[in-house]
C-alpha cells in the first residue's frame, strides 16, 4: 500500500466524519415545539396562585367571623 493511498483513505474518513458531525449538530439545533408558550404558562400559574390566594382569604375571613361570633 502506497503512502499516498493511506493519506487518501484518512482524508476520506475525516471528510465523512466531518459530514456526520455537522449533520448531527444541525439536527440537535432544531427547536422542539412546546405545547404551551412560556407566557401562557406564566399566566396559568399566576391565575392558579391568585385563585388559591382568594380561597385562603375567604377561609380566613370565615374563621375570623367564627372567632368573633363566639
Amino acid at each position: 500500500m502506497n503512502i499516498n493511498t493511506v493519506f487518501l483513505l484518512l482524508l476520506v474518513i475525516a471528510a465523512y466524519l466531518n459530514l456526520y458531525l455537522t449533520f448531527n449538530k444541525k439536527r440537535q439545533k432544531k427547536k422542539t415545539k412546546l405545547p404551551i408558550s412560556s407566557q401562557e404558562w406564566r399566566e396559568k400559574v399566576e391565575d392558579k396562585n391568585f385563585k388559591s390566594w382568594l380561597s385562603n382569604r375567604e377561609r380566613l375571613k370565615d374563621k375570623r367571623k367564627e372567632y368573633i361570633d363566639h
